[in-house]
């Protein structure tokens, strides 16, 4: 190929990219911890505009992935793929960094506009069960991050918009029973860009799950739709996971989580033992009869789960290795960084999504 008509393929491919928006800080009630976007890298540049690595991290939430079953309500990011709530919560919850909130609470969140696409306005909404998928309020935001569908003509700028929790709301995610996810996107076509992050409601009782108090979503026509996109995406998925399980693969994935320094915090979780009632419903979970242990191995390197979906809202299994780094990482360090693109490798869909 001539130097010209490489030329004129760098310059398309260069066309298909877009700006993003990250949400580097959220700080709900003055004192407490601040809380990170899920997916957010703190080793990735600020500074610059490009795809790699300045786009990398930022949340691509489309409604279309959401309903196609490719991610959850999070979305995806390019370096990681899906992004798993429920573990991106007990992460920051071991990690002591979920912020705290109560009724009124006004959070500052901050957002990063990488580049122009990024822009605002920007809409919040929150899941009060924290991984459950059912979207239960819409939040009012203020001081909006300038822009117009989604653009303007800021670039590697902070924007500090306020959140304000409702008046009536409650939080009963995460294992400590008092966990909200916040949403907060664009409205960018080549997005939306934007991200989630969880907080913790401070004036309220722990919420005690059992399996009848768990709100659901799903229609009958909704478990249909996902039956037939979990059958259609089997073959890809299990494909994908063998890959993304080889050694070689996770000799890159290694290589790549060091380069980026990624670690997650472990903390020991009871095992509790329900009172059941006989011949009627069980009760709460109230004694811890173990406490689960955490190597020093363990808290150094990111863990392989399986994950078979958030709270009965049904969305199908994130796990697997790919779920970690995503399957880019499982197909290769090259095959990541030179591309600049990755595979899902999250039980997903095995597509290859320009974004």
């Amino acid at each position: 190929m001539s130097s010209f008509a490489r030329t004129l393929s760098l310059a398309a491919l260069l066309s298909l990219t877009q700006a993003h928006g990250v949400i580097l800080n959220a700080q709900g009630l003055r004192g407490s911890p601040a809380s990170v976007a899920f997916g957010v890298n703190p080793e990735l540049a600020r500074n610059c505009t490009a795809i790699n690595p300045c786009q990398q991290d930022t949340g691509i939430i489309r409604d279309a992935e959401i309903a196609a079953n490719i991610v959850n309500e999070c979305g995806r990011t390019e370096l990681t793929g899906n992004i798993d709530i429920g573990e991106n919560t007990e992460n920051a919850i071991a990690a002591g960094a979920v912020t705290q909130v109560k009724s009124g609470t006004q959070m500052t969140v901050t957002i990063h506009q990488v580049n122009a696409d990024g822009a605002g306005p920007y809409i919040c909404d929150l899941i009060e069960a924290g991984n459950n998928g059912v979207i239960s309020q819409n939040l009012t935001v203020e001081n909006n991050v300038p822009g117009v569908n989604g653009f303007s003509q800021a670039k590697t700028q902070d924007f500090d918009i306020r959140v304000n929790m409702p008046e009536d709301f409650k939080c009963t995610g995460g294992s400590s029973g008092k966990i909200c996810t916040v949403r907060c996107r664009n409205n960018a076509q080549a997005g939306p860009f934007g991200g989630c992050f969880p907080v913790e409601q401070v004036d309220i009782e722990p919420n005690v799950n059992t399996p009848a108090n768990i709100e659901t979503k799903l229609s009958l026509d909704g478990v249909f739709k996902q039956v037939a996109n979990d059958v259609a995406d089997l073959p890809a998925a299990v494909a994908a996971i063998q890959e993304a399980g080889s050694d070689q693969a996770k000799q890159n994935a290694a290589i790549v989580s060091s380069l980026l320094k990624q670690t997650v915090t472990s903390a020991p979780a009871p095992v509790l033992t329900p009172s059941v009632i006989l011949g009627g419903n069980p009760t709460t979970a109230v004694t811890a009869t173990a406490t689960a242990t955490a190597s020093s191995a363990d808290a150094a390197q990111p863990t392989e789960t399986s994950n078979g979906g958030d709270n009965g809202n049904g969305r199908g299994g994130n796990g697997g290795f790919g779920n970690g780094f995503g399957n880019g990482f499982g197909n290769g360090f090259g095959g990541k960084f030179g591309s600049g693109r990755g595979n899902f490798g999250n039980k997903k869909r095995a597509e290859v999504f320009v974004a």
